[in-house]
């Protein structure tokens, strides 16, 4: 290995090394170095740690040689001697030797004793020192939650942008925090929480079209569910990236992680929510059969008892799934497989939902994605008057919360009006140029740079 792969493998620079080698027996490296050069030591074969150990002692044979012990001395003085043979005159110089398996044999015999059980004495009383300091008090923490509770229910009202911002901000925060040092129960709500942030801005990432980074952010997601051991978060994120998958037109990779967060879902939200993502994934791929399998399963999940979920349940907000969601997703289910009554029922339902409940839980998104939905299904019946009546809130959203799915749904709508059928119905083109100006306006198209 050469001096800049060794520096590459430690983490430091090529200089760094080439100063050491330099300095021969004079050089003393910084604690973390140190340890960094033990950890490479410990890691390494048994062929290099004995080469390592002959060369330590072809070193000490070759400085001055110590006079031989006096018998008179007492005998901490002899040991003090000998130890001086292998080379230790710290704790730190005489762990290095444990690490590298140098202590055995005549080596173990030429060292004291106390020396030794002070050393593994004044570790352990050191590590556990720096074990028992924290960055993170009950205070820092009870904030953290309230901000990432406030942010998930905001969401569902106030634009993409702004929200994600925020969501980066506290994200920030909890990184920064997990840079230093706190108890294993605080590290591991710090990981939950940074997961949940991640969730939110996967979420965010797709209202806007960025599709590739919104999986980024899901599959950083799910790390941090898996390192905080959350099943509600990891449950959630399996969701999430199925309808990541679904969007970017890989509908059966999306099936496979809905099925796959049943393994987590703990709550029955949580199994409510995945068995509708998967019926609205077949409904695209056109099994009809399986979609039936999976809305009985979900209404069976929505009866049984269980225990309330942290996001699903607690936090809630766009990680809810109500009736409201869920009648919208029914809706999306039902157009996709061309059965326009029932889905006309759903998406009005969806709709009455949304417009009854507390304003600060009305989801201006789904109601407005559910109000497409309805529009799509008085075409199919071929109310072209139902359709622009129900497009009239949608068409009015302001531009930073004319979110990707509906610009891409909208697109469906347009094309429907283009079919014969209604070609040359008055208000068709008034409709279309309607929803080609909307589209020409989105919250993608106002972030400077963005793609549209």
């Amino acid at each position: 290995m050469s001096i800049r792969e060794f520096a590459a493998h430690l983490g430091v620079h090529e200089r760094l090394v080439s100063k050491w080698e330099a300095g021969g027996a004079r050089v003393r490296p910084r604690p973390i170095n140190q340890a960094a050069l033990d950890t490479s030591l410990a890691r390494s074969d048994d062929v290099v740690r004995a080469r390592f150990a002959a060369l330590i002692e072809h070193a000490q044979e070759e400085r001055p040689s110590v006079p031989p012990p006096d018998p008179q001395q007492p005998d901490n003085q002899q040991r003090a001697r000998a130890g001086a043979r292998i080379g230790y005159s710290s704790d730190a110089d005489l762990l290095a030797l444990v690490d590298t398996g140098a202590l055995r044999g005549d080596a173990l015999t030429a060292v004291s004793e106390r020396d030794l059980i002070m050393a593994a004495a004044h570790e352990a009383s050191e590590h556990a020192g720096r074990a028992e300091s924290t960055n993170v008090g009950s205070t820092t923490l009870e904030q953290l939650d309230a901000d990432v509770s406030r942010i998930a229910n905001d969401y569902v009202h106030i634009p993409p942008i702004p929200m994600a911002v925020e969501m980066m901000r506290v994200r920030r925060r909890v990184y920064r925090l997990l840079e230093g040092r706190q108890q294993p129960a605080d590290t591991s709500h710090l990981y939950l929480l940074a997961g949940i942030l991640s969730g939110l801005l996967a979420n965010a990432s797709t209202d806007l079209g960025h599709y590739d980074a919104a999986g980024d952010q899901v599959r950083a997601a799910f790390a941090y569910g898996e390192l905080s051991r959350h099943n509600g978060l990891r449950a959630w994120t399996r969701g999430m990236h199925a309808l990541i998958e679904y969007w970017s037109d890989r509908p059966r990779r999306g099936v496979e992680l809905a099925r796959s967060g049943l393994d987590y879902a703990d709550s029955p939200t949580a199994r409510v929510r995945l068995l509708n993502i998967e019926a609205r994934i077949w409904s695209r791929l056109g099994s009809v059969d399986d979609v039936e399998r999976c809305i009985h399963a979900a209404e069976d999940a929505r009866a049984s008892a269980g225990a309330a979920d942290l996001l699903h349940d607690e936090i809630g907000g766009v990680f809810g799934f109500g009736a409201a969601k869920a009648k919208y997703y029914a809706g999306a289910t039902l157009i996709d497989l061309g059965r326009a009554d029932p889905a006309l029922a759903a998406t009005e339902q969806a709709i009455e939902l949304y417009a009854s409940g507390p304003s600060h839980q009305r989801s201006y998104g789904a109601e407005s994605l559910a109000r497409v939905d309805n529009a799509t299904a008085h075409l199919v019946n071929g109310s072209l008057d139902g359709a622009a009546e129900a497009l009239l809130p949608v068409l009015a959203l302001d531009e930073d919360k004319r979110i990707k799915q509906l610009q891409e749904r909208l697109g469906g709508v347009r094309r429907r009006i283009a079919a014969p059928h209604f070609r040359d119905a008055a208000g068709a083109r008034e409709l279309d140029e309607r929803i080609e100006e909307f589209c020409a306006s989105t919250a993608v198209r106002r972030i400077p740079g963005g793609q549209g």
